[in-house]
This record gives C-alpha cells, structure tokens and sequence, in this order.
C-alpha cells in the first residue's frame, strides 16, 4: 500500500527519525511537488519478462533516502513494496535505495557512508536477495513519477553435466553425489567495491565443503545433493541455483592453509567405486550476474577442490556470463 508523506511536517520529521535540514538554510515559500517513486530495473524483471524466477525478484522491506548534491541527508523513508509517494521541495537530490536489508541507519548519516554500509551473505536468500541501486543528481521541479533502478548484491551460479567416456573405457557409471561453491566472501558493501574482506573475516567453505553448513546462511545458497547417476553418454542440467557474494582475489591453490582465493564451484562424484573431484575456478565473481557453466567430463577428476583438473586433462569446460536477465551469453575466462 502506498504512504503519502510529507516531508517538512515537523512531526512526521520526528516520528520517521530522519533528520531534516536546519530551518535557517530553507526557503519558507519553496514549491513543494508530489513524487511516486519506485524500485525498478532488470533485477526485478522489468526488462524480460518472465526471465527469472519471481523469488529471485521479490522486493519487501525498502528504504529510500534522499541526499542533497553535498552527500548529506535530506530525508528517508520505508516502505514494504518497493512504492513510496511524497512530497518533497525544489532541489536536486541523490536517491539511494536499499531493498531487502534490515537495520540500517535512518539518521546522521551521508551518502558515502550509507554506501559503506556492510551487508552479509547470511542477510540473503531466495526471496530475499538485498539489492540496492542509485538515482544521482536528478531535478525536481515539478510532480512526477520517478523509478530507481536496483540490483541484487548476490551473484548466480548454475550447472550442466555431460559425460563423454572413451568407447573403450571400463569407468561405468558417474555418480553426481554433491555440487557447491568454495571459497565464497561473506560480505561486501552496498557500493559493491572490491575491496574483500581479509583472510580472517568471514568466509564460507574455505578449501572444501564445511560440514554442518555454516551457522546462519541458508545451505542452499552454495551447496546442493545430487545423488545421479550418469551413463558414458549422458547428459545432465543440475537444477540448482547458487547465489555466492562478489568476489576478485587473485588465486591460490595451497590445500593446507586458508587464504583469499578465487571461488570454485565443485562437483563431488564417485567414478569406479574412487570419489573424485571436478572444481571449475572462477577468474571473477561480479554481482547480478548469471555464470552457467558447461562440464563435459571423460574421465577422473582431481583429489581435492583446490588442486588443478587441467592437469588431468579430463575436463572441459564452458562458461557463459549472462546479465541476470538479460539473455545475450558470451564465452568467458574461468
């Protein structure tokens, strides 16, 4: 349900928490001009329709702040759709809006610490996805309808599986047991920068699977079972979606001591009664991106998640790198 709001009401000002500006810098007889606002843009399907799941595009819990050229906080709202009316005066504002995220602060705050503000991967999950997006340096001098454009924080990771066994081999067949993601940062910022967090900050599946899932992230975020088996010739589309945070470490591949690294997804199998791993690395994980990767396997795969298949010469692999929706596909570094 829309709110009409108006923002020089003294106390709605208070009511709301949100500071105002000093009455010495206003002008009494300003115009004030009605706007509608919304939370639009690709991540919540407003340019293909139907190209992603609605969970993946669910908007709730909203807040909209309104910041002067300076960076310093003119006025903020909530809202429980992704919908905001109000009434606002002459000027040229930056409008910041988050989606999905709880707890941020409403007052004393500026822009560029807004965008610092940290968000966790355990903060999201299917339906659920904070999102953020920025409308800078737009004019208001009249009433009218304006759409901020957010995205989702979060990244998309899906897979499919051949296998392509020699005609002379004695492999059987390949059993699929587990596929997850290693190697994911559990936080960033609403800016989505790339500065990641250290070696001791929270990262998920460090070198391998952590069993039990990590306390508070939902297990389906980066890991899934399986439990198929494939024949010689057989092909396979997983039907499961990761969602991992950005990431761009350089890579390492040592498998006793935790570092920063790139994130793998990993394919655990059995292949003549030997468990095996097929690891694909990613060179780097960008927000409201989809990665689909292709696995064409014809044979054993490596020992441990970290170590390198090219060695084996067993796997090959293609990756497309699609923006979430909007469906052009292009071959990709991995």
């Amino acid at each position: 349900m829309k709110r009409f709001l108006f923002v020089t009401g003294a106390l709605l000002a208070a009511a709301i928490g949100c500071d105002r500006e000093p009455c010495a810098t206003c002008t009494e007889n300003l115009p004030t001009h009605r706007v509608e606002l919304e939370l639009g843009g690709s991540a919540l399907g407003t340019k293909v329709s139907g190209a992603t799941d609605l969970s993946e595009s669910n908007v709730g819990y909203c807040t909209l702040y309104l910041f002067d050229r300076g960076g310093s906080l003119v006025d903020c709202f909530l809202s429980d759709d992704g919908r905001f009316d109000f009434m606002v005066t002459d000027r040229t504002y930056d409008f910041v809006a988050v989606a999905n995220k709880r707890d941020l602060p409403m007052s004393g705050i500026t822009k560029s610490e807004l965008l610092a503000c940290r968000t966790t991967l355990s903060e999201n999950g299917n339906g659920n996805f904070v999102m953020a997006g920025c409308l800078d340096g737009h004019i208001i001098r009249s009433d009218e309808k304006i759409t901020v454009e957010v995205s989702r924080i979060v990244a998309k990771v899906t897979l499919s599986v051949t296998t392509c066994f020699p005609e002379t081999s004695h492999y059987g067949p390949l059993l699929i047991e587990d596929i997850y993601l290693t190697n994911v940062p559990g936080e960033n910022d609403l800016a989505v920068s790339d500065t990641l967090p250290d070696a001791g900050a929270v990262w998920y599946n460090r070198l391998d699977l952590e069993t039990p899932a990590p306390s508070g992230l939902s297990p389906d975020m980066l890991y899934g079972h399986i439990g198929k088996e494939l024949a010689a010739r057989d092909s396979m589309y997983a039907g499961l979606s990761f969602y991992p945070y950005p990431n761009s470490s350089e890579d390492d591949r040592d498998t006793t001591e935790w570092s920063c690294r790139r994130t793998r997804l990993v394919v655990r199998a059995v292949l003549a009664g030997r468990t095996t791993y097929y690891p694909v690395t990613f060179a780097r994980i960008c927000p409201n991106t989809h990665y689909h990767v292709k696995m064409q396997i014809s044979g054993f795969g490596v020992d441990h998640p970290e170590n390198n298949p090219d060695d084996h010469g067993t796997l090959d692999l293609k990756v497309s790198v699609d923006p979430w929706e909007e469906g052009f596909t292009y071959e990709a570094e991995i």
